[in-house]
């Protein structure tokens, strides 16, 4: 703390997760280098910290070849912006730039060899849409950062973007869109990939379920009916597996639809109030006569009835009741009613229906009833929305991917179970071959 409490003139230090904005003009005044520059980042993960020290808490990591924003520059360290807020980094491990340039990918799916000849390996893919940073030229090739490593695409297959003037921090090949931006052809969103359409849902290593607790049975049946398709996915994104099906146990057990072939649902009144009953005083008169709940606890004390002379019955005791109470209101008004339900496997709330590519929560329902494979896409397609859960994913910190994912309702519980399950696959899948 020595530089950092000296420099802030013995103040008390910013709280944790503050955004420092004024630390560029007391770098200023203090006499650093504050010119805002562009940076690389030239190593496998990079701690970017609260401090600049090199036992600060770390904030997040950056894969290699991620561009940040440099706002100043002191001794060892530099102070950066990303999408994940400001940090500091150690210099040696981040290369000025001038510009960034990025290329777009215009085939359907473009491979990402390992050199820059049709005969190299292919390390990966990527697909019509998606941004890469450019590295470098190689004749007809360019270099480009795959998931923190550098491969090679075909400059045929690609158009050359110069984004020198632009702030916009980019990381590896996903693209960004405005916030209230509808699903176009500029992001990608793996339920509308035709390549994963038929990739196999089950892994062809099946895990058996003697000697497991009821989590470990769990855990099982989820690997067996979905691992496969899991993998594929999560190996694209550069996460653990582990992780991703752990999402999926905590979630909904491993389930997407009940025993009565109904897509898993759960209907939640204060959002169906949010949507319907907030919006008029006769929408509110509508509201009571079929839903209450704790104005001061929103989620708590869900009741609901179908008519104004019934008694009330409690929400929330099986999927029987869930549905139940999602049709009186999708009677009242269907679009509302359906923004107010988390969906299957993953449990996204109808009202993300334009975060993860769906023009309209009705296509987005229609789409989980169908299949569950639109289910586990979701739970990427979610994740991918937003930089922070992929980054609290790949650095395993559950704790902030639990206030990320599922809201600030008891996440200590959510990061436990999360553990635990990450735990179990960690040891059911350590000598099995993820496909």
């Amino acid at each position: 703390m020595g530089w950092f409490s000296n420099l802030f003139g013995g103040k008390k230090k910013p709280t944790e997760g503050q955004v420092v904005d004024s630390v560029t003009t007391i770098l200023k005044t203090a006499g650093v280098d504050v010119k805002m520059q562009k940076g690389r980042v030239n190593v496998k993960l990079l701690n970017a910290r609260r401090e600049p020290e090199k036992m600060a808490k770390v904030l997040y990591k950056l894969k290699k070849h991620t561009i940040v924003n440099i706002k100043a520059s002191f001794g060892e360290w530099y102070y950066i912006n990303t999408e994940l807020g400001n940090a500091y980094c150690m210099k040696e491990y981040i290369d000025k730039v001038d510009f960034v340039e990025k290329l777009l990918v215009n085939a359907e799916v473009l491979n990402v060899r390992s050199y820059y000849s049709t005969d190299s390996t292919i390390i990966g893919k990527v697909y019509r849409g998606n941004i890469l940073i450019k590295l470098g030229t190689h004749d007809k090739w360019y270099s480009v950062d795959y998931k923190g490593q550098t491969g090679y695409v075909h400059g045929d297959y690609v158009t050359l973007l110069q984004d020198g003037n632009s702030n916009a921090t980019t990381t590896t090949t996903t693209t960004t869109t405005k916030k209230d931006a509808k699903p176009d052809d500029k992001k990608v969103f793996f339920h509308s990939r035709q390549d994963l359409a038929t990739v196999p849902l089950a892994p062809q290593n099946q895990l058996s379920p003697d000697g497991q607790d009821k989590f470990g049975k769990v855990a099982v049946k989820t690997w067996n009916n979905y691992g496969n398709l899991v993998s594929v996915i999560a190996n694209e994104l550069g996460i653990d597996v582990e992780i991703a099906l752990a999402v999926i146990c905590v979630e909904s057990g491993g389930n997407g639809f009940g025993s009565d072939g109904k897509m898993l649902i759960r209907f939640e009144n204060h959002v169906f109030h949010t949507y319907f009953g907030s919006k008029s005083e006769n929408n509110q008169k509508i509201f009571d006569e079929h839903f209450t709940f704790n104005t001061k606890k929103r989620r708590d004390d869900h009741k609901y009835r179908a008519n104004k002379s019934d008694d009330w019955q409690t929400s929330h005791t099986s999927q029987a009741a869930e549905w139940e109470a999602f049709e009186i209101a999708r009677q009242i008004a269907e679009t509302e009613a359906m923004y107010s339900i988390s969906m299957g496997a993953p449990q996204v709330m109808g009202f993300n229906f334009n975060m993860i590519g769906y023009n309209s929560v009705q296509e987005m329902f229609a789409a989980f009833s169908k299949d569950i494979r639109y289910h586990i896409m979701a739970l990427f397609d979610f994740c991918n929305a937003n930089g922070t859960r992929i980054q609290y994913l790949l650095t395993r910190d559950f704790l902030s991917f639990a206030k990320a994912y599922n809201g600030l309702t008891a996440p200590e519980a959510y990061e436990q179970r999360l553990q635990q399950y990450y735990e179990i696959y960690k040891n059911l899948l350590k000598n099995k071959t993820l496909a």
